[in-house]
């Protein structure tokens, strides 16, 4: 149980950071100055984006991991 609770604590913790970081880089979009600094600062939010869909996808199998074991206890 406790190995389970830490890896979503870690998998939490890897979702406020990149979150933080991709609103961070909307940010500086609104006060960027070139074509090149806003392409690259779109670039590496969207980067951002894609690491968010794939540690929600693996909080999801952590948590349906879960709550089998939880329903192979209760039978």
């Amino acid at each position: 149980m406790a190995e389970r609770n830490n890896k979503l604590d870690e998998i939490s913790n890897q979702l406020n950071e990149n979150i933080l970081a991709v609103k961070g880089t909307l940010e500086l979009i609104d006060t960027s100055v070139t074509e090149d600094e806003l392409q690259e600062l779109l670039h590496k939010a969207i980067e951002r984006m894609d690491v968010i869909q794939g540690l929600s996808n693996n909080m999801l199998a952590v948590l349906k991991n879960c709550f089998d074991k939880l329903g192979e206890t209760k039978k």
